[in-house]
């Protein structure tokens, strides 16, 4: 019982910061291998002899697997647990970037692309909902905000050994590389991820008799849907996170191709992104914690910020390396910045049985938006031969997202955050009586 946390305390226990150490390297793994082709894209389809448009599919194939087990997933998660779909999630990427060391040919590589989008869509929605266990209001969205830098954090290391490696060893050798991270997160993550939460995952409804109701996957989807906030934080997904992976996805293509920098300045500028969008995702969380505004107010200031970011980006002079720097940390900042608490808020309005569908379904509407994005890229790309057009028509895109953050309503997560304390009340009480021998 040494494990079980207690959430008056301000602290963070030893107990709190291995459980959020074990869900950042398991999701930094994830987003180490989504993102492992887009870095090594430039010189594979070289090798290869595909088209950019060709290569660009890898990518859409991916957010397409993963779209496809998002919702799926987050449902799993909240029936069968948030630990077992994040580990099975682990053990998937370790197989297929195993296997995409030996591709050959493009339709081979294609699918193994879209089954490892398939294996990760339970990824987030387990992480956010161990948080959710673990952690209370008052430290959640500075946790989710550490938490959040593991997808920037990610970009970072990819672009810091890959480009070496290709340009050494080649493409193979760099997804041999990547094959091993999701190994050692399996590991780690099997036996960091332990002890009793004090806000333990809910499988059923408590009636006023105490009795446990249980309910299906769909009557609780359908519940979770009906909901204003869950849909406004749907369309941001849409429109935000599609502007994130376009740009991201597309960063080192587009420097190389548009801005005529060699691969391993654009690696080292992908980094600046990576790690200016770190810090600014812990701030980001700090904020939220501290601060009297609403969360989603401070989710549409920080996302506000993203498009004239990219439009600065777009714009950079041929050869300006200063420029390319200062543009590519603070695009890494409007790009990551709001996702803390965005988040967040997916939990948040989501009663404690439903956190994992709920997340599931807000991020669904992210993932459409994550492989929507490459193809209008691509498609304005073959159509208009504009690297420049491409970027300036995506930068829209966070606009939209800001006046649909503006319709959340904060009541929702305020409801839940009282229920998640009952409910902690609950476990501690449980905790007592089987110390007693009442269980």
């Amino acid at each position: 019982m040494k494990n079980v946390v207690k959430s008056s305390s301000n602290k963070w226990t030893k107990r709190q910061m291995l459980i959020l150490a074990g869900i950042w390297f398991a999701f930094l793994i994830s987003f180490i291998t989504r993102l492992s082709w887009a870095t090594i894209m430039p010189s594979a389809i070289d090798s290869l002899h595909f088209t950019v448009q060709q290569g660009n599919t890898y990518v859409t194939a991916f957010y397409i697997g993963y779209a496809i087990t998002v919702l799926p997933g987050g449902m799993l998660a909240d029936k069968f647990g948030y630990k077992k779909l994040l580990l099975s999630a682990v053990a998937g990427n370790l197989v297929v970037m195993f296997a995409m060391i030996f591709m050959y040919g493009y339709w081979e590589g294609l699918i193994l692309r879209f089954v490892l989008g398939l294996v990760s869509g339970p990824d987030l929605s387990a992480c956010l909902g161990i948080i959710t266990e673990w952690f209370d209001g008052k430290k959640r969205a500075t946790a989710t905000g550490i938490f959040n830098t593991c997808t920037s954090f990610g970009l970072t290391v990819i672009n810091l050994y890959a480009p070496v490696v290709l340009v050494h060893y080649g493409w193979r050798a760099a997804f041999a590389v990547t094959a091993f991270f999701p190994l050692a997160a399996l590991i780690f993550s099997y036996f960091a991820i332990k002890g009793t939460p004090p806000f333990p995952q809910q499988f059923g409804i408590k009636e006023k008799s105490g009795t446990i109701k249980s309910e299906s996957s769909i009557t609780r989807l359908k519940k979770a849907i009906n909901n204003r906030s869950v849909w406004m934080l749907a369309i941001t997904g849409l429109f935000a996170t599609g502007a994130k992976r376009g740009v991201t996805n597309w960063a080192n293509l587009f420097i190389v191709k548009s801005l005529k920098f060699n691969l391993v300045i654009a690696g080292t500028a992908v980094s600046i992104f990576g790690i200016t969008s770190v810090i600014s995702m812990i701030v980001a969380g700090w904020i939220s914690d501290h601060s009297q505004w609403p969360r989603h107010i401070w989710a549409a200031i920080f996302m506000a910020i993203f498009t004239p970011t990219i439009v600065g980006f777009t714009l950079i002079p041929h050869g300006n390396l200063a420029l390319l720097y200062f543009w590519t940390g603070a695009m890494g900042v409007g790009a990551f910045m709001f996702s803390t608490i965005t988040n967040e808020l997916s939990v948040e309005v989501a009663p404690s049985d439903q956190r994992g569908t709920v997340s599931g379904f807000i991020n669904a509407f992210n993932q459409v938006g994550s492989f929507i994005a490459p193809v209008i890229l691509g498609q304005i790309l073959a159509t208009t031969g504009s690297y420049v057009s491409s970027y300036l028509i995506i930068s829209v895109f966070p606009i939209i997202a800001v006046v649909a953050l503006l319709f959340v309503r904060e009541s929702d997560a305020d409801e839940n955050v009282v229920e998640q304390k009952n409910v902690g009340q609950v476990s501690k009480n449980n905790v007592r009586q089987a110390t007693k021998g009442e269980f």
